[in-house]
């Protein structure tokens, strides 16, 4: 390798380094396809993990952890009221439940995308919704999608995908929260109340890994060893 093909690289390893914090991209929510069980016995405010990093809303018919239909692996999550009459909810606070990383600066500004996939029926007297927001570090909301309805956008045979486009994330954002809720009224007509999430994607930017810069650095250290070598010779 000549000194001029070794300052290519160099140059283009550096430039690789300085993007790496913004190029790097994350879920902003935890256990988005609901493979991961929960180990968390007892969660705050009275409602029940049944998947590591969501909660469901204690009512009477809580969100459930379901093997019955997967988009990919082997979970979903089951949003039903089988009875009629009620609602049934999951949320994740991705800080609080998830237990990512704080939003950051680097996030100020970004607009992402949230993608889930979606298969069911919520009758014809009932909804389904989900609604996001961007929560400060005390809890006060600073971005909301407000309620988006798709019982339009989905069907009982295949699954659907549903894509959001969110606002920017402003200052001071810390966490993201998602809620998704079907509810139904008497079940006039036979047909269930039954929706399938998975696959809950909103990319952001993350900084690296500590293990990640080592690696970068490394491979920096050796194009230098070389150019030494090249230049000695």
């Amino acid at each position: 390798m000549s000194i001029k093909s070794v300052s290519i690289v160099a140059a283009a390893a550096m430039s690789l380094f300085a993007g790496a914090a913004s190029a790097l991209e994350v879920n902003a929510f935890a256990n988005g396809s609901f493979e991961d069980a929960s180990n968390a016995a007892n969660p705050p405010g009275g409602s029940t993990f049944f998947a590591a990093g969501w909660l469901a809303a204690p009512t009477g018919n809580p969100a459930m952890r379901s093997s019955a239909q997967a988009r990919t692996g082997s979970f979903s999550a089951l949003l039903t009221v089988p009875l009629g009459f009620g609602g049934s909810t999951l949320f994740q606070n991705s800080v609080d439940h998830g237990g990512l990383a704080p939003l950051t600066g680097l996030n100020v500004g970004e607009s992402p995308m949230l993608s889930f996939w979606a298969k069911g029926d919520v009758s014809t007297t009932g909804n389904v919704l989900f609604a996001v927001r961007y929560l400060d570090g005390i809890g006060n909301i600073l971005g909301n999608s407000g309620n988006q309805f798709f019982q339009n956008k989905i069907n009982s045979s295949t699954w659907s995908n549903v894509t959001f486009q969110m606002g920017a994330i402003p200052a001071g954002t810390k966490a993201a929260f998602i809620e998704m809720n079907t509810a139904v009224g008497p079940l006039l007509d036979g047909r269930p109340n039954a929706v399938y999430i998975d696959d809950i994607y909103m990319g952001v930017s993350a900084i690296p890994e500590p293990g990640t810069y080592a690696l970068m650095l490394a491979g920096l250290a050796g194009v230098g060893v070389i150019a030494r070598r090249r230049r000695a010779a």
